[in-house]
């Protein structure tokens, strides 16, 4: 694994009411991020039901291909439509992470 590599989460908390239609847009970005992002080696949206959060594994191939992320037609939809519809409970939660240990896959 490469230490250039940046590893995170991003934690989205629906508004009451919200969920499937932050759920519609995580599914576009998720496709969009799939198709012209190359650079982006994991994208990978889950829901935790317990706290009614939407969480999303990342991983970029370097930190050039993390801001490109952040600037892609894609992520700055999602941006604008979770603000004007007031998708989010709270604001968007990223964890940036760092391995220390363990293995990825077998």
């Amino acid at each position: 694994m490469s230490d250039q590599h940046i590893n995170l989460v991003a934690v989205l908390t629906p508004a009451p009411g919200k969920k499937d239609r932050l759920r519609e847009e995580l599914h576009k970005i998720t496709e969009a991020v799939y198709k012209h992002e190359p650079d982006v080696l994991r994208y990978q949206l889950h829901y935790q039901e317990e706290t009614e959060e939407f969480v999303i594994f990342e991983r970029y191939a370097n930190k050039v291909a993390f801001d490109a992320h952040k600037e892609q037609a894609a992520f700055q939809n999602l941006i604008k439509t979770c603000n004007e519809e007031h998708l989010l409970s709270k604001p968007l939660e990223l964890k940036m992470l760092q391995p220390i240990g363990g293995h990825e896959s077998r």
